[in-house]
Parts: structure tokens; C-alpha cells; sequence
């Protein structure tokens, strides 16, 4: 005997909670999704409330219909969501790798299915929704709070408990969303209790302690006030009003010791606050950037009930982060002393070198070791994930997810499941090999495995070259110390160039490898596993074959214009310019469907900035190399050979553009 879900299936039973109820509309949304209509009456889904640990369910079949037993509003939750993966066949990352359904009439449930949960390897574990700015600025089904609800959905789907749920620039506006979806809300380190920035809420006050000590508390009480009968992980700490420490703005606090005092001071104080309110609260410090620093040097004093969260540098490494040009890579691994976790980006935003738009360009069995490793030193109680837009990363998502939930994981395994559920069976080592090859070209800036360059290590750089450029060419820039500490300017643009000038060709064979490998999937008839082949791995590789040509026709410029061969200064900062538009446009052109204006919003690499400034550096190279009457470039490559060298009127035309003399320069280059 067997049962059948059909259209007509439903969800009865105890009846769900507010939180429940989303993960209840979202199964019966994916019913719709996988069935047709014409399926009769099908077997419905039970909800049968007993004693079971937090987060526990199981789910069988009893009298004709599918129970999912449970003990609260995470096990149903997480049952529901299993019920989806495992009988619907909607798979985790449904929306952000476009999962084709084909409806069937009805899906047959065996009488003896027996599906048992078993405890996640981390207590606290999700999501930090952070620099979403591809999100905030895109819409789904004309509805701008939609790609919340899905990117909170996706978190329930993995198995996670917790969200951060936004960078807080312009309040939070998922945040009573995350609330009503029942998620334990931790708050970003930077408005710490879950208060409002001081200078947003005090406009025109110093921020200074301890002299407005009295606000900053009401602030935090009102915080504490406001959350209650909240599921809240407290965030404990203080930074200045932006992500960025507090003696920035507060120039007496010049010692360490005076600096790890104040945070002692007011680490202590928000704790009592917080267990005054909810005695037995679980807390958190996060060890970032300089907090890290104050406590390797024993000046940080905290409450021993306190969870440290312990930080990557944005790049996969569990080392402190590099901030500026300081980089004293501080070893940041949990030391198996109780009540650790970890804050471990998937995406990053440092202006230098990371990946916001693209994956972490580490091979992902690395990041496997490095989390493995957290596990076995105690980080186990928290896992938050920067997972900024969701969709540029899936990839690795999915296996941090993996490792959140077992612990330990078969790298290769996980991966090539991941690709058979998105880019089908017979593609995996295909797709499979395209990603490996990812890796494997990545431009390294320094000696770590973990320096690996992002997309804004050739969008970032190569503006902070033409700005230094541009300002004073005598002096080297002091942005870019971290990267080459060198004499004057040129010294580091040849070390730049020397660096990236190696993965132009890298990056174009991968570009050709991954349209031929998508061209064969689609001529073997799979042409929306091609389709996700291009927007995925093949957007990336369009973002990075353009970008990395831009920045070495950028470094050709700007040597040749210290020659005062400013012709060849302008057409190679031209090249440049295309190539960062080729770029842009890349990301335009993945925009079908749903994803329409999904990269509207590059604003954090904004390769077309990249473009723009190029087209500066060719206007510069114009001024000194054809002014100031400008006629010359114009009677070198736009008048007919017999023209060029006579002079009875200078000009007999109004000036031409920049673009109109490239355009002229590259036919005649070109030729």
C-alpha cells in the first residue's frame, strides 16, 4: 500500500505557530509547484505535537497520511522543509539556481516512510544578510520584501536557526519578518544590543565615553525593552559609529590599555543590562579586527558566560583581518575553552581585494579544513555566515551548510551532489571540473593560501592607481602599502602589473572553457542547466576575464603615460575602459527573467565605476598629449593621408571626442 500526494494535499493537524505557518504556506506553495491540478485527493500532511528534543522531528506515514511529529516550532519547521527536499524534490537552493520543476498528477509515499532528524554539529547557526545590496535594490514578483522572505527561507531550508537579518545602513527593514519567522536575531557587531547607531539617534552629539555614558545606556535599554519574549543571541561590544573602532573618532584613547578598558567597562555593563532583563540570555563578544588584538594582548575582560566569536579575515582564513594597510594576521582559531563560535564570510567588502559579486576564489577544501578545525577546537555553539546577496554564492553556502549540520563532510561528495541537484546527473564532472578550474587560476597577491584576489582586487587597485596618478605620480600610494610597500608609485604598478598581466590568458581560456562545456550541455538537450552554467560560473568568468584585462591595460596606461607617450597612454586606458564595460555588461546580459535588475546595484566592486574613472585617465592623456588646441590627434588618425601634414587651416571641424578619436585610433591600430 502506498499513498499519494496530490494538488489537493493539505497541511492539517495541531494547529501551527505564526513561525510554522511560513514554512506551511511555503510547502504548499511548492505542492503547487511539482503537482498538476488533476490529481485527486491526495494524503494530507499531519502536524502531531509531542515530547521531542528542540529542533527534533520525524516524519512517517500513518492511516493514509504523512505525519510530522515534533516538539516545537524549529521541528516542525525543519520537518516541513524536509518534507519538501525529500518527497516534493524541491531542492534547497530552488530560487537562487532556478530549479525546474515538471509537474507530475501525484507523488507516491511509501507506508513505511520513516525519515528521523538527528542533531545539528552547531547549536546557533545561519545567516548574516550582510552588504545585500543586490537584494535591496532588486524585486521579486514586484514585491521588494520578497527576496528577504526567501533568502530567511533558504536559511530554514539548510537547516539554520539564526539571521542577522541586514547590514542595518538604512534601518532594518526585514527585521520583524525574521522575528515573525521565529529565527534566534543576532545583531550586527557594529549596533551592538540591537540599538540604533548613536549618531542616528543623537544627531550632532559627540559619541564620546564616558561623558554621554547615560545616553548610550537609555539607547541600549530601550534595545533590551523592545525585544523582549524575542528569540535573541545579544551581541555585546562597542565600535564607533560605523565599522570602524571607537578611538577613530576619539583621539584620547591612544594606548591599548586605555582602549581595552573602555570595552571591558562597557562590555560588563551591557551584560548586566541584558541578564538584569532576561536572567540566563546566551551573550556574545565578536574577537574582530581590533577587539581581536585587545584580547590576544589580555586587556579585554568580559563575563566567563560570554560566547567569543571568533572571526575569519574575509577570506576564508581564521586569522584576524586585514584593515587599511595593518595585517598582523593574528591567529583567531576557538581554543576549546567552552562558549565559541564563529563569524566566517562567504562574501566579503574590504575596498582591496575580496569577492561581493563573485565566490571566494579559495579552493573550498581549505575552507573545509579550516572549519572542520573550528569544530574541533569548541567553536561549535555559533555559526554566522556572511552571506551578502545569496545567489553569487551558493556554492560554497552549500557546503559551510553541510559542515553546520555534520561537522565533517567528503568535500568532493557534497560538491557534486550539489551540482546533480541544479545542473543535472550526467553534467557533474563537467560542471564539476569548471568550478576546480576556478580555483585553481586565481591571481595570489601574497604568500597565503588564503590570498586569493576577488573581483575588487582589479577594480579597487586599478582605481587606486589612476587616483594616485592622477594626484601626485611622484609619491607612491599609501592605500596600497598592503599590497606593495614600494619607493614611488611606479615601483607599485609594475608590481601589480607583473601580478595580473600573467592571468589575462588564465581567465580568457577559462571563459572559452566554460561557454564550450555550457554549448555541449545544451546541444545533449539540458539548455537550463546551460542557461545556469552561464550565470553562474560562466558570469564569473566573464566578471574576471574583463576585469583582469582592465586592470593590466590600466597598468600599460599609466607607464606609458610616465613616458609622456600619452597617444598610447589614452588608447590603452580606452582598451581598459571597454574591457571593465564588457564586464558591466556581463552581469546585464544573466539578467533574464526573474533576475531582472538583480545586478543593477554593483555598488561595492562597480566595475562600471572602473569604466568611468578609465575614461577619465584617457581625458587626462588627451589634455597633455593634444592640447590645448587638439587638433593634432584628429589630423593624425581622421584625416585622409594626403591631409595630415597640410597646414592651411588648423582645424575644419569642431573638436571630436574622446570617444570618436579612440574609436579612430583603435581602427587605425587595429588594422
Amino acid at each position: 500500500m502506498s499513498s499519494f500526494i496530490t494538488s489537493q494535499t493539505r497541511v492539517v493537524g495541531d494547529k501551527p505557530s505564526k513561525a510554522v505557518s511560513f514554512a506551511v504556506e511555503d510547502v504548499l506553495r511548492d505542492i503547487g509547484k511539482v503537482l498538476l491540478p488533476a490529481g485527486g485527493k491526495g494524503a494530507d500532511i499531519v502536524l502531531v505535537t509531542g515530547p521531542h528534543d528542540s529542533e527534533a522531528y520525524e516524519i512517517d506515514t500513518t492511516g493514509g497520511n504523512v505525519e510530522i511529529h515534533a516538539g516545537d516550532d524549529f521541528g516542525f519547521i525543519f520537518g516541513l522543509y524536509a518534507f519538501s527536499r525529500q518527497i516534493l524534490g524541491v531542492k534547497d537552493f530552488w530560487f537562487w539556481d532556478d530549479q525546474r520543476f515538471e509537474p507530475r498528477q501525484r507523488i507516491e509515499v511509501a507506508d513505511d516512510l520513516r525519515i528521523v532528524s538527528k542533531p545539528a554539529a552547531v547549536t546557533y547557526r545561519g545567516f548574516f544578510v550582510n552588504d545585500e545590496v543586490l537584494l535591496e535594490n532588486w524585486q521579486v514578483d514586484n514585491d521588494k520584501a520578497k527576496p528577504g522572505r526567501l533568502a530567511f527561507e533558504t536559511i530554514y531550508r539548510l537547516g539554520g536557526n539564526l539571521v542577522i537579518p541586514g547590514s542595518g545602513q538604512r534601518g532594518e527593514p526585514h527585521l520583524k519578518l525574521a522575528r515573525d519567522m521565529g529565527f534566534y536575531i543576532n545583531q550586527h557587531h557594529v549596533t551592538p544590543l540591537g540599538a540604533p547607531m548613536f549618531a542616528t539617534a543623537y544627531p550632532g552629539v559627540k559619541p564620546l565615553w564616558p561623558e554621554q555614558k547615560d545616553r548610550f545606556q537609555a539607547l541600549w535599554q530601550k534595545a533590551i525593552d523592545e525585544q523582549k519574549n524575542q528569540r535573541t543571541i545579544w551581541t555585546l561590544g562597542f565600535r564607533g559609529q560605523g565599522d570602524q573602532p571607537f578611538w577613530n573618532v576619539d583621539a584620547r584613547y591612544d594606548t591599548d590599555e586605555a582602549r581595552g578598558k573602555v570595552l571591558s567597562e562597557v562590555i560588563d555593563l551591557q551584560y548586566k543590562m541584558v541578564q538584569r532583563a532576561y536572567p540566563g540570555a546566551p551573550c556574545c563578544i565578536y574577537l574582530y579586527g581590533e577587539m581581536m588584538d585587545l584580547y590576544r594582548k589580555g586587556l579585554l575582560k568580559y563575563p566567563e558566560a560570554l560566547i567569543k566569536i571568533w572571526s575569519d579575515n574575509g577570506f576564508g582564513r581564521m586569522v584576524s583581518r586585514r584593515q587599511e594597510n595593518w595585517n598582523p594576521r593574528v591567529p583567531a582559531m576557538p581554543e576549546g575553552d567552552g562558549g565559541n563560535g564563529i563569524y566566517y564570510h562567504a562574501s566579503f567588502y574590504d575596498l582591496q581585494a575580496a569577492n561581493h559579486i563573485t565566490q571566494l576564489c579559495c579552493d573550498p577544501r581549505l575552507i573545509q579544513r579550516e572549519l572542520e578545525a573550528v569544530i574541533r577546537n569548541g567553536g561549535d555553539d555559533v555559526w554566522i555566515i556572511n552571506s551578502s546577496n545569496i545567489k553569487p554564492h551558493v556554492y560554497m553556502l552549500n557546503m559551510i551548510a553541510a559542515l553546520w549540520r555534520e561537522g565533517t563532510i567528503d568535500f568532493e561528495q557534497t560538491a557534486k551532489s550539489y551540482i546533480a541537484d541544479y545542473y543535472g546527473e550526467r553534467n557533474v564532472e563537467a560542471v564539476f571540473a569548471l568550478f576546480e578550474q576556478y580555483w585553481n587560476i586565481a591571481v595570489h597577491y601574497g604568500p597565503n593560501w588564503d590570498d586569493c584576489a576577488g573581483e575588487q582586487y582589479f577594480n579597487h587597485v586599478p582605481r587606486m592607481l589612476i587616483t594616485q596618478y592622477l594626484r601626485n605620480r611622484t609619491q607612491p600610494s599609501l592605500d596600497l602599502k598592503w599590497m606593495c610597500d614600494g619607493p614611488d608609485l611606479n615601483t607599485q604598478i609594475i608590481h601589480y602589473r607583473d601580478q595580473v598581466a600573467p592571468a589575462v590568458k588564465r581567465y580568457r581560456d577559462f571563459l572559452l572553457q566554460v561557454e564550450s562545456v555550457a554549448a555541449q550541455i545544451e546541444l545533449n538537450g539540458d539548455a537550463a542547466e546551460a542557461e545556469l552554467v552561464r550565470d553562474s560560473i560562466g558570469l564569473m568568468a566573464n566578471i574576471y576575464s574583463h576585469c583582469v584585462a582592465g586592470a593590466c591595460y590600466v597598468c600599460q596606461s599609466l607607464l606609458q603615460a610616465d613616458q609622456g607617450h600619452w597617444r598610447h597612454a589614452f588608447y590603452y586606458a580606452g582598451v581598459a575602459r571597454e574591457e571593465f564595460a564588457a564586464g558591466n555588461a556581463a552581469m546585464q546580459a544573466r539578467e533574464h527573467g526573474k533576475w531582472a535588475g538583480f545586478w543593477d546595484n554593483d555598488c561595492l566592486a562597480d566595475v562600471s565605476q572602473s569604466a568611468y574613472i578609465c575614461g577619465k585617465l584617457m581625458s587626462y592623456a588627451r589634455v597633455m598629449g593634444d592640447g590645448p588646441h587638439f587638433y593634432q590627434w584628429k589630423r593624425d588618425f581622421m584625416y585622409p593621408e594626403g591631409e595630415k601634414t597640410v597646414f592651411v587651416i588648423a582645424t575644419m571641424e569642431k573638436y571630436k571626442t574622446d570617444d570618436e578619436i579612440f574609436a579612430a585610433m583603435k581602427a587605425a591600430w587595429q588594422r
